[in-house]
């Protein structure tokens, strides 16, 4: 035998489909811009209220790809506030939902099941998450926030799109001129900290530019490149990575993002398993 719960949502199919068969045209159109897009055993969402939710979350409404995200939103949070009231829980009070929407930017419905997400989590999954040194070091290693990045510290004389000036002001440069005093004759740009442009992370220079330096050591002139409207030429001060922070000073800081990762993933897991043992029907 069929539960009431599954003889519910048939019932709610059964009238719309002869909504659909049996009003004038005019009516079935109307029907159709207001129809049901998903069913959550009991819990009906309508089209006008995946179009509201798109709206609050500023999402595109001509996207058909957002509407799908959105509407598989809607059914979690829709679960997610089943669970947490099954389970007792205090109702979210406003001033933390307002906070919280003060921080993210969503609307107070949308942080009001945020912060239940976020004590489901906290109760459900925070003793599965294990964070161990393999991890913490891989993480470090590929993360250029804590391995620096490979940069340049550079001089550079910069004129305005002129190639036969820079190329007169390399000549000398080859000649034995002072590259600071050869600057001053022919840079169309000098700035407060003279030629001295200081440390340029390599990938931050323009496609031309880094092509360029790619392989230049220390005492290399390089140039004239013309890039952005201008002719440059390059001397090579220095070379090496800008941004280190050792393992120790990072460790507590990469543990937390881990755990967080950790913890959505396995929060993301738990909910899938949760949600299989619901009726969801989506329309879209």
């Amino acid at each position: 035998m069929r539960s009431p719960r599954y003889r519910y949502t048939d019932n709610i199919l059964i009238i719309t489909l002869f909504f659909l068969i049996f009003l004038p045209v005019s009516s079935a159109r109307s029907l159709m811009i207001d129809g049901i897009v998903a069913v959550v055993d009991e819990k009906i969402i309508m089209y006008s209220d995946l179009q509201n939710k798109i709206k609050d979350l500023g999402g595109r409404l001509e996207d058909r790809e957002t509407w799908h995200q959105v509407l598989q939103l809607m059914v979690e949070d829709i679960i997610v506030e089943k669970v947490y009231r099954s389970l007792g829980l205090p109702a979210v009070e406003l001033s933390e939902a307002q906070d919280f929407a003060a921080r993210t930017g969503l609307d107070i419905a949308s942080a009001t099941t945020m912060v239940m997400k976020t004590t489901l989590m906290e109760i459900m999954v925070k003793s599965r998450v294990v964070v161990t040194e393999t991890m913490i070091q891989t993480y470090y290693e590929n993360n250029d926030a804590y391995t620096g990045r490979e940069s340049l510290r550079l001089k550079q004389i910069l004129t305005r799109d002129n190639r036969e000036k820079a190329q007169r002001a390399l000549d000398e440069i080859r000649e034995g001129g002072d590259f600071d005093e050869v600057a001053r004759s022919y840079s169309d740009v000098i700035g407060s900290g003279g030629t001295d442009i200081g440390w340029i992370a390599i990938n931050q220079l323009s496609p031309v530019a880094k092509d360029a330096l790619s392989g230049a050591e220390p005492g290399d002139i390089i140039g004239p490149i013309d890039t952005g409207g201008f002719t440059i030429i390059y001397k090579v001060m220095e070379k090496g990575r800008v941004g280190m922070k050792g393992l120790d000073e990072a460790r507590d800081e990469i543990t937390r993002i881990l755990e967080e990762q950790s913890r959505q993933e396995a929060f993301e897991h738990w909910l899938r398993m949760i949600m299989a043992e619901h009726f969801i029907g989506m329309y879209l």
